[in-house]
Formats: C-alpha cells, structure tokens, sequence
C-alpha cells in the first residue's frame, strides 16, 4: 500500500472526462496523488460500501473523509493548496456558473456525437447509463442527431476560439484555470473517440495551441496506484478530520438526522448526521458497520438535503 490517511487519493478510470478535470488540476498545482481505478459501470461494490451508495466519478479521498463532484474536489484541493489558485482568473461564483455549461451543454453535445457512432458502446454500457438517468441511453436516437450536434459543437468551438483569439495563453487569462480544465476535459473526451469529433476541434488553430498548453500541465506526481480494499483499508483506519459545526441554512442545524436524495435514478438516498451546511456545501458524518465513521463533502446542487 503506499498511499495512507494523508495521501490524496483519487477515485477515476482513465477515460473519464471529469476524472480528468480533477487531474488536470492536480497537475497545474504539482500535487502528490494516487490513483484508485473504479469500474466504468456497476457493479461497484468497494467504491458503494466506501460511499453509501453513491456511484459517480471522480469521488476524492482523504482517509475517512470523501469529496463528491469534480469542481467541489478541485475546491478542495484549493483549499489544501492555494498556489498556484485554481481560480485565479474565474473566481470560484464564475466558475460555478460556467459548470453548466461545460459539464451540461458541451458534455451533452459530445455524449451525443461519440455515443452515436464515434466511440464504442456495448449493451452494457448503455444499460448502465439508462439506470443511471432513468432513461434510454439511445444510441440509435444519438446517431439521428448527429448533423444537429455537429452544427452545436462547431458553434461551441467557435466561441472558444474567439475568448483566445487576443493572444490570451488560457480562457481566462495568463494563467491556468479551473475553467480550462472544464474545457480540456471535453476536448480529452472528444479525442477518445474515432475522431469524427475531433477533426472539428483541429479546425480551430487558437484552441490547438491552447490545448498543447494544458497538457504540458501534466497531471501532477502519480504515485502508486491504490487497490479498491486498499482504499477501504486506508478508510477503516482512519478518523475523519473535524468540521466546524455551522449553519447558514435557517431549515437545518449541525446534528440533524439528514438525507441526501442524489439526482441520479438509481443512487440510493444516503443518510448520516449534518455537521455543516450552507447555501452551496454540505458535510455529513455516516456511520458504517464496517468501516466506522466517514465524513462526506459535496455540493448541494448533487442532491436533495431533507431531515429524516
């Protein structure tokens, strides 16, 4: 095992688009890390009984406490180390709000492109994917609105080629930012594929140059990778990290007996006890039988917070 209760491990697979926001980061602050490989689809029975049940990648690690979403990690791993910002140029409310369009609308538009014939998918993929939205992941349907996707993305490439066209080495400035990474990710994405998709991104010389600066960022100090009971080992030994127990939220106090209804069709509700809460971010303590207590972080834009 070489990763312990300090190290920063993150939950990904390799051709993960928001895994690879998270790294890109990691790279652009030269942090240490190591990598635990998850399963594309479930079953995940390591990454749900270290969860509660929550099934979607990235989920960063820190012993016994856990961070879910891509951005809410990269916060984190701001706050773990402020230099080089992750938000230098954005700021954190900008880059928030840029989300939705970056993990929304361009993500859509790329699903859709790969997933209708530029990647792929076998039935049990799309299985998976139909349970996680509650709808059919139609591969057939995706493919019938390839010429409409293809109209977007060059509309989309357009608009971020036209942010570099003053010379700007990233899209927010001088220097990387977590906005560049929610592009990158996507531009990753479409280079995964057969490469349909990507002869569009290589009609925009401002974005090329601006990719090949991204990825000299490198994705930071990879170090051992983890195995799935190795991250669970690290979890049961160790004690989550205090929270400041506080409220901005008028509906809810540090110690209520709360639950968490995610997004996703097929996440069961997580339950624990609030230790602290406002209009953003939640952190919650659950208690496992097996692996004792562990603290969980995320945005409350994942989920539904209730008393129980």
């Amino acid at each position: 095992m070489t990763a312990d209760a300090a190290s920063l491990i993150l939950h990904q697979y390799e051709r993960s688009p928001f895994s690879e926001k998270v790294r890109v980061i990691l790279g652009a602050k030269g942090l240490t890390w190591s990598a635990c490989d998850q399963p594309v689809i479930m079953p995940k029975p390591e990454m749900v009984a270290l969860t509660g049940g929550y099934r979607r990648i990235p989920v960063l690690q820190v012993g016994a406490d856990l961070w879910f979403d891509s951005l809410y990690i990269i916060e984190e791993l701001d706050r773990r180390l402020p230099q080089p910002p992750a938000f230098a140029g954005s700021g954190l409310g900008l880059a928030a709000a840029f989300a939705s369009w970056s993990d929304g609308e361009l993500f859509n538009t790329v699903v859709g492109l790969l997933f209708g014939g530029d990647w792929t998918a076998d039935a049990a993929f799309a299985k998976d994917r139909s349970d996680l939205i509650g709808a059919p992941f139609d591969a057939a349907r995706m493919a019938a609105a390839a010429p409409m996707l293809t109209g977007r993305l060059r509309q989309q490439l357009a608009l971020l080629e036209t942010q570099l066209a003053d010379g700007r080495a990233f899209l927010t400035g001088a220097a990387p930012d977590a906005i560049d990474a929610a592009v990158y990710c996507q531009i990753a994405f479409i280079r995964w594929g057969r490469g349909v998709s990507a002869a569009l991104v290589d009609e925009h010389p401002g974005l090329l140059a601006w990719e090949k600066r991204v990825v000299a960022l490198g994705h930071g100090n990879r170090q051992g990778d983890v195995s799935r009971d190795e991250s669970l080992a690290i979890a049961r030994a160790a004690t989550p990290a205090p929270v400041a127990a506080e409220s901005a939220d008028a509906a809810f106090a540090p110690g209520d007996a709360v639950a968490v209804k995610f997004h996703d069709a097929n996440t069961p509700v997580l339950e624990g006890t609030l230790l602290r809460v406002d209009q953003r971010s939640l952190s919650l303590r659950r208690q496992d039988p097996d692996l004792g207590d562990i603290h969980i972080h995320m945005p409350r834009t994942i989920g539904a917070l209730s008393k129980r």
